[in-house]
C-alpha cells in the first residue's frame, strides 16, 4: 500500500506554506508511515478545489480523500497509520478538537489575511508562491483576490488589523499557558493536536509573509521549545527553521 499526497510544491528543507498540507505529511512522519510520495499539485484540479488530498493505493485500487481533517480520520480509522490519540480520554479528545477548531477555523484565517492583505507582506509571499513561472503573476493575483474574498465572507476579513492581531495574540498566549509543565499538548507523547499545530506553526514562521505573527511566536521561549522538539523529532532537515528557533529573542 502507498499514498500519493497531493499538495503545493515546496523545497525539501522547508515547511509548506500550507499548514493543511504540512499537517498531513507530519502525521505520516509522526506515525512512521514511509511509503508516501509528495505530488506537487495546484488546487484547481483537486476534488474539493483545495489542497491537500491523497490517493491511497492498495491491491491495485485507489481511494481518493480530500481535506486534511477527513484525510486524518480516514488514515487513522482504517488503521493505515497509528492512532496518536488512542490513549486519550473522550474529554482530552474533545479538548484537542476544540483547539484544532480554534486555530484552523479562526486564527489561520487571520494569519492568511496578514499574509495576503498587506501589500508589503503579499510581495514577500508572492515571490515564493509555488506557481508556474509563465503564469505566476496572474495566478498570484487570482489567489490573493479569492483568498481575501473568502476571508471577508467568513467574517475574519471584516475585522480591523488591530482586532485580528488581538485574536492571534489571545490564541498564542492561551497556547503558551496550555503547554506549561508538559512537553506536548497532552503530556510526554505527541498526539494529533501537536501534529496539527506543528503543521501550521512551522510554515507560518518560515514564510516571509507573516512577520507580525512570527515575531509573536518567536518571542515566547516555551513556544520555541515546543516547535523545536517536533522539528528535531520529525524534520531534522529543517535546519533553517531550527536556526530561527535557536536565535536569542526578547522573551
Amino acid at each position: 500500500m502507498s499514498i500519493k499526497l497531493h499538495c503545493f510544491k515546496k523545497d525539501a528543507d522547508v515547511p509548506s506554506l500550507s499548514g493543511y498540507c504540512e499537517k498531513v505529511e507530519t502525521l505520516l512522519r509522526a506515525t512512521g508511515f514511509t511509503d508516501y510520495a509528495l505530488v506537487p499539485t495546484l488546487p484547481f484540479s483537486a476534488p474539493k478545489g483545495k489542497l491537500p488530498y491523497i490517493e491511497y493505493i492498495k491491491d491495485g485500487k485507489t481511494e481518493t480523500i480530500a481535506d486534511s481533517h477527513f484525510i486524518v480520520r480516514y488514515l487513522t480509522e482504517n488503521k493505515i497509520v497509528a492512532d496518536l490519540d488512542k490513549n486519550l480520554t473522550p474529554a482530552q479528545r474533545a479538548d484537542s478538537r476544540a483547539w484544532q477548531s480554534w486555530f484552523e477555523d479562526l486564527i489561520y484565517g487571520a494569519v492568511a489575511h496578514e499574509r495576503f492583505f498587506k501589500p508589503e507582506n503579499f510581495a514577500l509571499t508572492k515571490a515564493i508562491l509555488p506557481l508556474p513561472w509563465w503564469i505566476h503573476s496572474v495566478l498570484a493575483w487570482y489567489l490573493r483576490r479569492s483568498t481575501l474574498s473568502a476571508l471577508w465572507s467568513s467574517g475574519i476579513g471584516r475585522h480591523s488589523v488591530e482586532d485580528r492581531h488581538l485574536l492571534v495574540r489571545e490564541f498564542f498566549e492561551g497556547l503558551e499557558a496550555r503547554l506549561e509543565g508538559v512537553e506536548f499538548f497532552h503530556g510526554s507523547e505527541p498526539t494529533l493536536i501537536d501534529v496539527t499545530l506543528f503543521g501550521f506553526l512551522s510554515g507560518t514562521i518560515t514564510g516571509p509573509g507573516n512577520p507580525e505573527t512570527t515575531a509573536l511566536i518567536l518571542k515566547s521561549k516555551r513556544l520555541r521549545q515546543y516547535i523545536a522538539v517536533m522539528v528535531q523529532k520529525w524534520y531534522p532537515e529543517y535546519k533553517g527553521l531550527l536556526a530561527q528557533l535557536d536565535k536569542k529573542h526578547a522573551d
